[in-house]
């Protein structure tokens, strides 16, 4: 094989790697990349570096094309724009399409359901209750209807505090395949444990912590791993 078509497929392998080590893995909100290199947590900050690796693969990618005979006097400028504007949304759709391929050959009607988005707060602290606000966004890359309840398992740092493992939604989610989107919007009121004041739960850095949900019915379920960080 001729030493530039070598370099292509090396440089152009490079470039879609560091699109695979940042493509968010199924029914999780971390990236490939983001359990190789977790987040490195202080007392009350986050020190993110996963993201140093993908791109430094992405920028010698770009400057190994620049060295390919094809390209030989065309100004860098725009090799990286094209790179950037073209080549990386075709490598992420493939990936998007591989997913969606995924998804839809599962034989578990439920673990063919992904979370799109997430979004967790606790908005009032009473004497003896909070109100915890979740909005949760689900994608069904299925074929079919799928009926489901959803269970939300909480943190070691909430868990002490509100007696609790998990909250249960108590309504009855559809969705209806064919990458149909779900939005759920729910507030569920939770019991403090005694003595728990609001600096309690501050203190914990909860919204740091990692939160589970658990999609299930008669037949089936399936978990999805929410990462604060």
């Amino acid at each position: 094989m001729d030493k530039d078509y070598k370099g292509l497929l090396k440089y152009a392998g490079l470039i879609f790697i560091s699109v695979l080590f940042t493509s968010k893995l199924p029914r999780d909100s971390y990236s490939v990349i983001q359990y190789i290199i977790r987040p490195i947590r202080f007392e009350h900050s986050v020190l993110y570096l996963s993201g140093g690796i993908p791109l430094a693969m992405l920028f010698i990618g770009i400057k190994g094309l620049n060295k390919l005979k094809w390209f030989a006097g065309k100004s860098k400028l725009l090799i990286f724009i094209m790179v950037i504007a073209f080549v990386l949304p075709i490598m992420r759709s493939s990936v998007d399409f591989g997913k969606t391929t995924y998804f839809r050959g599962m034989e578990n009607e439920l673990r063919s359901i992904d979370f799109k988005n997430t979004d967790i707060n606790i908005s009032e602290i009473k004497a003896n209750e909070a109100t915890i606000n979740v909005r949760l966004s689900l994608t069904d890359y299925g074929r079919d209807m799928s009926k489901f309840k959803v269970r939300m398992y909480l943190p070691d740092s909430l868990a002490n505090y509100f007696n609790e493992d998990f909250l249960e939604f108590e309504e009855l989610y559809k969705t209806y395949g064919h990458q149909h989107e779900l939005n759920i919007d729910k507030k569920l009121k939770v019991q403090l444990a005694k003595g728990t004041t609001i600096n309690d739960i501050n203190d914990t850095d909860w919204d740091w912590d990692t939160f589970k949900y658990e999609l299930y019915n008669d037949s089936s379920s399936t978990e999805l791993t929410y990462h604060g960080i």
